[in-house]
């Protein structure tokens, strides 16, 4: 009966104009709209446990008494409420009344003893009265964040005996006196960042149960002569004191954080002795500050620190003296000009290095040998000319390797890539970097053994022609990248093949450049030619009958089109860069190839006297034998 007369109140809303009901189940009803509902739904909540109204407008609900014995969830954000009902439902347990347009409270709380979150995030308070939250015996999270409030009265919080979130941030709070959360012994998190605040005064912070403390964004903070970091309880674990403008590494009367974060301050320098207070820290964060000078052994004493985050500084070289325990570090956008051996040892669980965006000239060729644990490495845009063979080898794991816009001069003899261990390659990059691409695709070594890589990323790096046999090289191969590359599409039908079963948007971009009648056709497009009824196979028996002597050099030279891709003579390298250039051959393949030779040679003169017939079957038997071969008609 009660759910009867909350659809017939909501369908008489729907033919005034207001919105319809998107859900009545037997104990949830919720409203979604953007027009007027009627203050009629609070009436009768009987046997409800949850109430969702959003994106309506309910304006004034000073008039509205809201009883109710079951209710236990209330949401009611964006509504344009101005005051709040009179709420006497004791069973509350989730009450939201964010993005309204509340800007003062009464005590339409004090009957909520079982309410545990409040979230009043959005509104317009500025200030509120120190009775406003008496009663809330039991509440454990409270949201405030994004409204006017200036000052906190002494007694505010007195009654939250339980608190353990509260979210004071994007206020205008300018100072957090001695008392102001002397009551709140649960709180475990305190977020007043993107605040106002000048002063911190001593003891504000003295909570024994806190352990998170969120002071980011009150850039005039960092101007106060009284430390920053007053928390004296041994819980404290993580500290974000991120753009308030400090010049130095603040101290800490507590020895137990774990998290320090210092983004966008104005460090220039850490010197020995800043982090003494921290000897538990494991994440240290000095992103933005312009630092330019880590003394030795400044960053020695962290034992327990495994991720550093030096991003986007002026220093000119790797620290010294890293934890032996460090796994993450960020050393990206800096002016760093090489990477010395001695720079990265002891690092043995280091799993993530990232020197991108630097100024790195020079890599020393066992530069990265002890970096055994090594899993993402990125050295991508640096103005690197030399990277030798193996220069990049050390770790066995290396799982995901960035190289992309590297403008390396290649070596006319050098083909070997700089990494030799591609074993658990799964993401490779080499975006923008030509030289680079070349080395891995003669490199046969390499990709045989890069059995595990799922994506590849060759674009623009000059590419023309694609090996016919990159996908038996690379079986797991899920992604590959070759847009922004001028694609002769000459044979390459199975690679349209294999782009139509990964449908990825990115291949519906690549198109064909070359040859003329290809030209502006989408690779992925590309269909199978239908075979020329008449066309010879490689496996038929020249018509010219057999004569004593047979000139097997003219045989082959006459056919190789035919069975074997054209080569170049002059390197006899597969050729994927050159305009106009066709594919050719592995050298391997080729030694294969002038071995089969030999050997037909030498079948042929040992039966060169036997019977016109007989040598005839025997040659047809013979071709079929190197039609067969594998890397010849398979791979090519």
């Amino acid at each position: 009966m009660t759910h009867l007369v909350l659809v017939l109140v909501l369908v008489a809303a729907v033919r005034t104009g207001a919105c319809p009901v998107m859900c009545t189940c037997s104990r949830h009803l919720a409203v979604r709209c953007t027009q007027q509902v009627p203050a009629e739904i609070f009436t009768n909540l009987t046997n409800l446990q949850e109430l969702v109204i959003e994106n309506s407008d309910l304006g004034d609900l000073s008039n509205v008494s809201v009883a109710d014995l079951e209710l236990q969830s209330m949401r009611l954000s964006q509504n344009r409420i101005v005051s709040l009902p009179e709420l006497n439902v004791t069973n509350l347990r989730h009450l939201d009344l964010s993005g309204n347009l509340i800007e003062t409270l009464g005590v339409e709380f004090r009957t909520l003893r079982s309410l545990e979150i409040l979230n009043l995030s959005a509104n317009f308070l500025t200030v509120i009265d120190s009775d406003s939250f008496s009663g809330l015996e039991s509440l454990k999270c409270l949201d405030l964040s994004r409204n006017n409030l200036t000052r906190l009265d002494d007694a505010l919080f007195e009654p939250l005996q339980a608190l353990q979130y509260l979210n004071l941030s994007s206020n205008q709070l300018t100072i957090l006196n001695e008392r102001c959360f002397i009551s709140l012994v649960k709180l475990q998190q305190l977020d007043v960042s993107f605040n106002r605040l000048v002063r911190v005064e001593l003891g504000s912070l003295q909570l024994p149960s806190l352990a998170r403390l969120l002071l980011a964004g009150n850039s005039r903070l960092g101007a106060s002569k009284q430390p920053m970091l007053v928390g004296t309880g041994q819980r404290l674990q993580t500290v974000d004191a991120s753009n308030i403008g400090l010049e130095q590494v603040p101290p800490a009367l507590t020895h137990s954080i774990r998290t320090l974060r210092l983004v966008g301050n104005s460090i220039k320098t850490v010197r020995c002795g800043d982090l003494d207070s921290y000897p538990l820290l494991q994440l240290l964060d000095f992103d933005s500050n312009g630092l330019e000078v880590i003394e030795d052994d400044a960053l020695g004493r962290l034992d327990s620190l495994t991720i550093l985050y030096l991003t986007n500084n002026n220093m000119s070289e790797i620290p010294k003296s890293l934890s032996e325990k460090l796994k993450v570090l960020h050393l990206e956008h800096n002016q760093i000009q090489q990477v010395r051996t001695r720079d990265l040892q002891g690092l043995t669980s280091l799993e993530v290095l990232l020197l991108n965006d630097n100024k790195i000239r020079l890599i020393e060729a066992e530069a990265f040998n002890q970096l055994t644990s090594l899993v993402t490495l990125d050295i991508s845009r640096n103005p690197i000319k030399i990277l030798e063979a193996g220069c990049l080898s050390g770790s066995m794991a290396l799982q995901v390797l960035r190289l992309s816009n590297i403008d390396v001069d290649s070596p006319p003899k050098e083909v070997s890539f700089p990494l030799s261990s591609t074993e658990h390659l799964i993401t490779l990059d080499l975006s923008g970097s030509p030289g680079l691409a070349r080395q891995l695709l003669v490199d046969t070594a390499a990709l045989a053994a890069s059995r595990q890589l799922q994506e590849l990323d060759l674009s623009f790096t000059d590419l023309e022609f694609i090996r016919s046999d990159l996908l038996h090289f690379l079986p797991q191969l899920r992604i590959f990248h070759i847009d922004g590359n001028r694609i002769n599409c000459t044979q390459l039908e199975w690679l349209a093949a294999w782009m139509r079963r990964q449908d990825e948007p990115e291949y519906k971009r690549v198109t064909c450049v070359s040859p003329p009648e290809l030209w502006g056709t989408l690779l992925i497009d590309l269909q199978p030619v239908e075979a020329t009824p008449n066309r010879p196979t490689t496996t038929q028996t020249p018509t010219t009958q057999m004569e004593d002597y047979i000139d097997i050099e003219s045989f082959l030279r006459e056919n190789k089109s035919e069975i074997f891709p054209i080569t170049n003579s002059t390197r006899g390298e597969m050729s994927m860069f050159s305009a106009g250039a066709q594919e050719r051959l592995h050298p391997g393949l080729v030694l294969a190839a002038a071995m089969l030779g030999t050997a037909l040679v030498l079948v042929l003169l040992g039966v060169r006297f036997a019977k016109r017939r007989r040598d005839a079957l025997r040659l047809r038997q013979e071709d079929l034998e190197v039609s067969s071969l594998p890397g010849v008609t398979e791979l090519w």
